[in-house]
């Protein structure tokens, strides 16, 4: 697994630690680690990300339109924000969760020929996890804690990385915080969510761990 530091804040051994975090801590194969090209630690002062995952693939082409088409390539990168992130724990906590949306998209794509860039997560996840296509969605449109990839990602840290790295689920926070704060207004939120069926968003258990495991599966 390659990685570049392009701060030089960080000792070879701390990148081999890095290094040796993904392969032997976190969900991980021989498959889908090929897939990720590279791991870039930058100190983007200006940008307001912490880390993010990136991917190009290319599709085989076919004469029969009406088959699945396959995915022949696929070529990731992975950008940790050294500006947010300047210790090696902290750098383990977001990698968890990038490479959480390496593990789930890669796998969505070469299994089930789900395109992240334009399309949902498969509704059985949908239906797992208790989202709705009124209040989530595929892209950042209904915010960050609103997209699907996200909250998937951070079911992945929390139920594969090793402590202390799989603590607070942040769409599962930002969930209780919200509940907690509507209910100032207990009869109003009420009236909210009964008309609306809204429900909070809970930590990811045992079904969402299963179904991550099973993507690896065509």
């Amino acid at each position: 697994m390659h990685i570049v530091d392009h701060t030089g804040k960080f000792s070879e051994a701390q990148l081999d630690e890095l290094r040796c975090f993904v392969t032997n801590d976190l969900l991980c194969t021989a498959t889908e680690s090929l897939w990720l090209d590279v791991i870039r630690i930058r100190n983007d002062e200006r940008a307001d990300y912490f880390g993010y995952w990136s991917a190009e693939y290319s599709r085989d082409t076919q004469k029969d339109v009406q088959q699945p088409v396959k995915v022949s390539e696929i070529v990731a990168v992975i950008v940790l924000n050294y500006f947010y992130l300047k210790t090696l724990e902290k750098l383990k906590e977001t990698l968890a969760h990038e490479y959480g949306h390496h593990w789930t998209l890669s796998y969505f794509l070469v299994n089930k020929g789900f395109d992240w860039s334009n399309q949902r997560i498969p509704k059985d996840y949908y239906q797992l996890r208790g989202l709705n296509s009124r209040d989530f969605s595929h892209d950042y449109s209904k915010g960050w804690h609103q997209c699907d990839r996200e909250i998937i990602a951070e079911d992945y840290r929390i139920l594969f990385a090793p402590e202390p790295y799989n603590k607070n689920h942040k769409v599962v926070e930002q969930s209780q915080k919200h509940t907690f704060s509507l209910q100032r207004n207990f009869f109003i939120n009420f009236l909210k969510n009964f008309i609306l069926r809204k429900k909070p968003i809970l930590p990811p258990d045992e079904r969402i761990k299963n179904y991550i495991m099973g993507l690896k599966n065509p």
